[in-house]
């Protein structure tokens, strides 16, 4: 099948990434994927996001698209309405963060920890400045990791920012998958991030479990995204969208790829739909 032979009357459900899918350089939601998330509410569509932010980073999109759905949040991590409700979380072992906290000392990486509301970093610098610049609220700076030692099991995730050097990334990267093996799971969420997460926790596990909930079917869900932590999202629902401005492995996973962030690709395509 091509794009242009499916309709709206098999899906139930429509997920999408929020950076670099829904969002392009601007950081802003645009009019028409405000128009086709109402379209959508009226036809008795449920829609939600599914983003590796976390409430405060991602509220602000929830409430211009008057999304009443949990948002699947943290890659997966939590499940959480936009007003605060959690109704599904997931923590790293208390032993992996600790090693975390130890690799990137002894190699002075940026570390940066989510919990619940709270992203957490030691101190801010330009570079976490310029992958948090679009984040107005929640960023704490805690001084040393050990002034929150008895915060360090309600982690969800922790990440090392690099916005000068991917290599350095990807070489860190490789050291975390070695030392956690079995633990934990290791993932580049984007070009100046690689996230280490709960072991088996994707957005693909959270959008199955809101699925659930809803009494919706996989087969039943419609998702778009643009990077290699959308992986698992693309390949396990009914239909995997990713946008022209994807990662080479995000285009492998999805079904189709469709228009670009900045030409609204996932709007336009469901406007095609609705419009059918």
């Amino acid at each position: 099948m091509e794009p242009a032979d499916f309709t709206l009357d098999n899906f139930k459900m429509i997920v999408s990434d929020i950076d670099g899918t829904l969002m392009g350089k601007y950081h802003v939601i645009r009019d028409l994927t405000k128009d086709v998330a109402f379209r959508l509410r009226k036809r008795g569509i449920h829609f939600t996001l599914a983003t590796g932010k976390n409430l405060p980073a991602t509220v602000s999109q929830a409430d211009a698209l008057k999304i009443d759905l949990p948002l699947i949040l943290i890659n997966g991590a939590m499940l959480q309405t936009r007003q605060g409700e959690v109704l599904e979380q997931s923590l790293l072992p208390v032993e992996v963060t600790e090693t975390v906290i130890e690799m990137c000392e002894e190699q002075r990486k940026d570390l940066v920890m989510y919990i619940n509301e709270d992203i957490l970093v030691s101190e801010m610098n330009d570079n976490i400045g310029k992958v948090y610049s679009s984040v107005k609220s929640g960023i704490i700076e805690v001084g040393g990791w050990d002034s929150i030692a008895d915060r360090l099991p309600d982690v969800n995730k922790c990440l090392v920012v690099d916005s000068a050097n991917r290599e350095n990334l990807i070489r860190i990267g490789k050291e975390f998958e070695g030392a956690f093996k079995g633990s934990a799971d290791v993932v580049h969420a984007s070009l100046s991030l690689v996230e280490v997460m709960p072991k088996g926790i994707t957005k693909a596990v959270g959008i199955k479990k809101l699925a659930d909930s809803l009494g919706v079917d996989m087969c039943e869900v419609i998702a778009f995204g643009d990077y290699d932590n959308d992986i698992e999202m693309l390949s396990s629902v009914g239909l995997g969208l990713a946008v022209e401005n994807a990662s080479p492995g995000a285009k492998a996973a999805a079904r189709f790829v469709i228009g670009s962030v900045e030409d609204e690709g996932p709007a336009a395509f469901l406007q095609k739909l609705l419009d059918r």
